[in-house]
């Protein structure tokens, strides 16, 4: 299960061992001073649009509906998400960035109101 932490001035996105498999890596790590937005979201997995070429996948795992884990083209061939989303967990986080390696970052939380509050510190 994935978690977002704030780490001092960064904010850290930590993968599981099978979530890290599939995404190709074991954290996002960006700072917080590029932090633009957080919602809580329903469906975070619908946000990844996966082969579409306006959302197409660069590196990880992805299956329409399940689960989408990885880099993914963020409307533009300049603009990357990264995504740790499944269908499992129905709500979870999309956090708007500027200025930073992703543009957003879509995560599937078993509480994403309490992380939400602890990225806002």
């Amino acid at each position: 299960m994935a978690k977002v932490v704030r780490e001092g001035g960064e904010i850290v996105l930590e993968l599981s061992l099978g979530e890290r498999f599939l995404a190709g890596r074991a954290k996002v790590r960006v700072p917080a001073s590029a932090l633009q937005s957080v919602d809580v979201i329903d469906q975070p997995v619908r946000r990844v649009h996966g082969l579409r070429p306006r959302y197409s996948k660069v590196v990880g795992g992805y299956w329409p509906g399940a689960f989408a884990y990885g880099s993914f083209l963020d409307g533009s061939v300049h603009r990357r998400l990264f995504a740790a989303a499944n269908s499992r967990k129905p709500r979870g986080l999309d956090i708007v960035l500027d200025g930073a390696k992703y543009s957003r970052l879509i995560v599937s939380l078993d509480d994403p109101d309490a992380a939400k509050a602890a990225l806002a510190r």
